[in-house]
């Protein structure tokens, strides 16, 4: 991804994005319902035709007793089907369990050569008899009792080898009962009759075979409009579904033209705000260099020489006489000295006669013999909170409170001077702060854009 920021452009008007036409699909949709209506009446004429073309009710009569019959004939042989499972899974059962008593006697009888349990009293009965005779070594003897003790164990056992045997003899006995029975449940007479049944309808379908064929034509011309209706149908689903697509992609473009130009604003927005902090900053720098009262200080200076006009300002820079004159912004109520007169220039009236000009001079000289105040010094010692003076024999006090506040200005000058450069730096540093936010925030969103665009790319 590339680190570049994007430069930032006044927001591009808003694109025109053509919604899809309502008016067209409906109007599509309305012919193809059209074409809809005539194949349904087409569809209601076939099945009335279906309707009329049927087999005689004689033929469907004897249809109907056979495929009664047949479905009796279903049933037996359903039942007999049964029976023979049945039958064949108890035969399995037996079966099974037999298997496995013959492999656990099998077991048994493996382990000697005994037969049965008169074979084994034949044996110890023949120890016994050796034993007796004493003519046998110790060994021998010894040998021959122990083996005796053994043959009597076996001839125990060989009472369970018995009942086993007895019991396989029994299962064998089972299944030949079981076979015998299955046997005995035939299934040819129900089959008989099954084919029987089955050549009679064949021959009655023969006969029918006629309507049939003419019902299979009629079926089929409707199956045809059946499917030219599904045709429709789709055709009638695309429209909607083409409208559907296109409707959606309007509101998606609407979408990313909305935000499109939400990102452009945002990020043009930011850099407006930001020139105008950095306007605000070098604005705090230039008024931080102005020595602080300059403007009371003129203010007093400028009242002092329209009172004394002896009085000379001391060397200064020059300011601009609309910023001398105008107020900070404290909204201040003037009080009038009662025998003041507020100088007031009316406009000529080039209309009026010479009566009109001579009442106006005659108007002047009775005014000159009062006490007259220019309204701009009203405003400027109002802003000083110094007391207008009501007569000629006050200005030199007010002359002296002018002094008073210029020395009282002059002496706080460079303490008041640092302060407010100290307060503009401080102010400056939080609007700087507030700036690197912004850097970072369009950063953020240029980079943004780039990735968004270089996807859209890919």
């Amino acid at each position: 991804m590339s680190d570049e920021v994007p430069e930032v452009k006044v927001p591009r008007a808003r694109r025109f994005i053509k919604q899809p036409d309502a008016k067209a699909k409906n109007a599509k949709i309305s012919e193809l319902n059209k074409d809809l209506d005539k194949f349904n009446k087409e569809i209601e004429a076939l099945n009335k035709q279906i309707e009329i073309t049927v087999t005689p009710q004689d033929v469907q009569d004897e249809r109907k007793k056979l495929n009664t019959e047949l479905s009796a004939v279903i049933k037996q042989q359903s039942e007999i089907k049964n029976k023979r499972n049945l039958l064949g899974e108890q035969i399995r059962a037996i079966d099974s369990q037999l298997k496995k008593k013959i492999s656990d006697l099998q077991a048994q009888t493996s382990k000697n050569s005994f037969k049965n349990v008169e074979e084994i009293d034949k044996k110890i009965n023949q120890l016994e008899d050796l034993i007796g005779s004493g003519s046998l070594k110790l060994v021998d003897e010894r040998r021959y009792v122990k083996e005796i003790s053994s043959l009597r164990k076996l001839k125990k056992d060989f009472g369970s080898t018995e009942q086993l045997q007895k019991s396989v003899d029994n299962d064998k006995l089972k299944i030949q009962d079981l076979k015998k029975k299955q046997a005995a449940i035939s299934n040819k007479e129900v089959q008989a009759q099954f084919e029987t049944i089955t050549k009679q309808l064949d021959t009655l379908s023969l006969k029918n075979k006629g309507v049939q064929d003419k019902r299979k034509v009629l079926f089929d011309k409707r199956k045809a409009l059946y499917t030219k209706k599904d045709g429709i149908y789709a055709e009638i689903n695309k429209v909607r579904s083409d409208f559907d697509a296109q409707h959606k992609k309007f509101v998606a473009d609407l979408e990313a033209e909305r935000k499109r130009r939400e990102e452009e604003e945002k990020i043009y927005n930011l850099t407006l705000k930001k020139k105008s902090l950095e306007t605000e900053i070098e604005t705090l720098k230039e008024t931080s260099k102005r020595p602080a009262y300059t403007h009371e200080i003129s203010l007093v200076e400028t009242l002092l020489a329209h009172f004394d006009p002896s009085y000379v300002r001391a060397e200064k820079e020059p300011l601009e006489e609309s910023k001398v004159a105008t107020n900070s912004g404290t909204t201040r109520k003037i009080e009038m000295p009662e025998n003041a007169v507020i100088i007031k220039k009316e406009q000529e009236n080039f209309f009026s006669g010479t009566n009109a000009k001579k009442g106006k001079k005659s108007q002047g000289k009775k005014q000159s013999s009062k006490f007259v105040i220019d309204p701009d010094v009203i405003v400027q010692l109002s802003e000083l909170s110094v007391a207008l003076p009501t007569k000629a024999e006050e200005v030199p006090t007010t002359i002296e409170s002018l002094k008073a506040k210029l020395e009282g200005f002059k002496s706080k000058q460079d303490d008041k001077t640092k302060e407010n450069v100290a307060k503009a730096e401080e102010k400056a540093a939080k609007l700087e702060a507030e700036i690197a936010k912004i850097d970072a925030e369009i950063e953020e969103e240029a980079r943004t854009k780039v990735v968004k665009a270089e996807a859209e790319t890919n």
